[in-house]
């Protein structure tokens, strides 16, 4: 009888403790020899965990088939491979798992079906033992103490009251929208008969995938275009991400619930399983903000110049540190300053009159934040977290390299677009020098002003006929409110948005849209467009004292130009919106190159979960230079904090 040595690969983004969990528990099979490892592929940065066996033809394939159904879809999963080797390198050692959040999962494909299913015996039973996930051990005090009857009751009274919360889980469930909103949020869904899904929702297969996988993740999607009723432009979905949820929605499923509106409390329980954000970029799924603990390999291409740093958001505050081994980070919520507050903080800093940010009285503790240091001095004068993320995109960790000299960002670039701060190209050259070469203009504080600017440029003609021909859209424009906080990308694509008519309906003329919902209702047209081709847009730049913007009154005045046309496709000037952006960003990027020689190209950002955005970059820029992300990091949070123990210079 021949024997064979196989190995099983599964090749990851990042590190997937269920996988260590697994490779352990296959150590135990004595009789089929078997051996586990890790390897780091250096080629792209890349983690593999392989599993080796010598047996027999027939053993192997029933080894395959107990991989293959233990072996859980992980969203960091890349692929899967098998094959034959000479000899082994594995080790007989079980790795030495660190335990996240207690154990690797809440349920697996062993003990969700029977707990899950409401045609099993066991259906219902959120204690329901598993030796394989042991995911009831992580089950809290309030949830190991409900009964079937219990869950069923919940289940009834959503169903009666339109609306269950879950203390617990420290959300609140509902059958429709929450109307109380003062402010537009986009609006998260779980979905509890994924059958369904694409006749909700428009999703790719990769994006199904993602949903499914272990990890339960929110996804950015729109709902099918003329949905009787899902009317957000945009919306997060996301499947059950644990035990109570999984029965929950079954249980709703049977009575024809095909998804519940999901709002999360503010309770200030840092225990609380946060929801995973994730967009999708270069290939990569990336966190949008990282909000749980962790560390990565400490880097060796670049030199680390601080122990610790840390970066605040007005929800999170990320504290970074560097050891000899690891970067680790440590995410906090910050409880929500009240109105009352935050108007006594703003009188304060009136009186005291200090040339200090305003954020300055918030966190006493450190001055030295990066967040906020736009809220000083003029626009282009703070590129800090710009670089933070360049060098934080950057970062690799080569167990074989070791750098005796200094190593510091160098013929690099970055396109930081982000809603709470200067949306930037900067860029490093081969001194390490660092230059802002363009910045995304703010507009003005309303649509009033947005006219106004243009009736004072070139653009008089095409307002003026615009006004005409189209008084319900100026009209629109000129009640249009916009807020610093809005971002500017966000801010010019709301005014794009009601430029080409996706304002609220003729009916709804007294209704305000905020810029959040405008700018989701774009980006939501530009996804839904079928075409390749694309009218083109004028973004051209402006040469201000220190660095180049956006000359926005000839965006818009082209905009105009194609509504006065007569073009009524709305998707079409969406989309042609984002390709002509991307094409002029490729543009520049090529003109940057031409001077200081452009070797990455870092791409971060909060405002790359825009899914239109990504893909015409990725398109348009990531031909001629390989788009740059940390497969390791978030697109905006954890990355600056970590960026910021490179700098060379600290705020403070």
């Amino acid at each position: 009888m021949s024997m064979h040595n196989l190995r099983f690969d599964f090749i990851c983004q990042r590190p997937v403790p269920l996988y260590e969990h697994l490779c352990n528990d296959y150590l135990q099979r004595t009789e089929l020899a078997i051996s586990i490892g890790m390897e780091h592929q250096q080629d792209n940065d890349s983690i593999c965990y392989f599993i080796e066996a010598y047996a027999t033809q027939a053993e192997l394939e029933a080894l395959a088939d107990d991989i293959a159904s233990d072996f859980l879809l992980s969203v960091w999963l890349q692929k899967t491979e098998i094959k034959r080797i000479n000899h082994k390198t594995g080790q007989t050692n079980p790795f030495d798992v660190k335990q996240h959040q207690g154990l690797p999962l809440y349920f697996c494909q062993h003990c969700q079906p029977q707990f899950g299913d409401n045609q099993h015996p066991h259906f219902g039973d959120i204690n329901f033992a598993c030796e394989h996930c042991k995911g009831h051990y992580k089950l809290s005090r309030e949830l190991k103490s409900l009964t079937h009857l219990d869950i069923a009751a919940m289940a009834n009274n959503l169903l009666s009251e339109k609306t269950l919360t879950l203390p617990m889980l420290g959300i609140t469930l509902a059958l429709s929208p929450s109307d109380k909103q003062a402010q537009y949020q986009r609006p998260r869904i779980l979905v509890c008969n994924p059958n369904s899904l694409n006749s909700q929702f428009c999703v790719t297969d990769s994006q199904v995938l993602a949903l499914s996988s272990i990890e339960k993740p929110l996804l950015r999607v729109r709902p099918c275009s003329d949905h009787p009723s899902l009317h957000a432009p945009l919306y997060e979905i996301q499947f059950a991400e644990n035990r109570l949820l999984v029965i929950l929605t079954e249980m709703l499923r049977q009575k024809g619930v095909h998804w519940l509106y999901v709002n999360q409390d503010t309770v200030d329980n840092t225990k609380m399983d946060l929801p995973l954000r994730l967009a999708s970029i270069n290939h990569y799924w990336l966190p949008i903000t990282n909000l749980t603990d962790g560390n990565i390999p400490l880097p060796n291409n670049l030199t680390c110049l601080h122990d610790e740093n840390n970066y605040k958001t007005s929800q999170y505050k990320f504290l970074v540190k560097s050891t000899k081994r690891l970067l680790e980070w440590h995410v906090v919520r910050l409880p929500k300053l009240s109105q009352t507050k935050l108007s006594q903080a703003k009188l304060s800093l009136t009186k005291q009159a200090q040339d200090k940010p305003a954020i300055a009285l918030m966190e006493p503790e450190h001055h030295n934040t990066l967040e906020h240091a736009i809220d000083k001095g003029e626009p282009g004068e703070d590129i800090s977290n710009s670089l933070c993320a360049l060098s934080a995109g950057l970062l690799r960790h080569h167990s074989n390299e070791h750098h005796t000299k200094a190593q510091f960002v160098k013929n690099a670039a970055i396109l930081y677009f982000n809603k709470h701060h200067p949306s930037q190209i900067v860029t490093v050259d081969g001194h390490s020098d660092a230059e802002l070469f363009f910045e995304l203009p703010m507009l003005p504080g309303s649509g009033y002003e947005v006219c106004h600017s243009l009736s004072d440029s070139p653009q008089k003609n095409v307002l003026d006929k615009f006004k005409q021909l189209h008084p319900r859209e100026y009209n629109q424009l000129l009640d249009l409110q916009l807020l610093p906080s809005d971002g500017a990308l966000s801010q010019l694509m709301a005014v794009a948005a009601l430029i080409i008519g996706a304002g609220p309906s003729q009916d709804k003329h007294s209704q305000q849209k905020c810029v959040s919902e405008l700018a989701d209702k774009f980006i939501a047209l530009a996804m839904s467009y079928q075409g390749n081709n694309a009218p083109r847009i004028d973004f051209p730049l402006t040469k201000g004292m220190a660095h180049r913007s956006l000359n926005w009154c000839k965006t818009l005045g082209s905009l105009m130009s194609f509504k006065l046309a007569g073009d009524t496709n709305l998707a079409k000037l969406a989309f042609a919106f984002h390709d002509s952006f991307a094409d002029y960003l490729s543009h520049w990027i090529e003109h940057v190159d031409q001077n200081i020689g452009i070797k990455q190209l870092v791409v971060a950002g909060n405002e790359f979960a825009n899914p239109v955005l990504a893909e015409r970059v990725q398109l348009r820029i990531g031909k001629n230079f390989p788009l740059v992300v940390n497969p390791l990091l978030d697109l905006d949070g954890v990355n600056i904090a970590i960026g910021g123990l490179y700098l060379k210079q600290r705020r403070g």
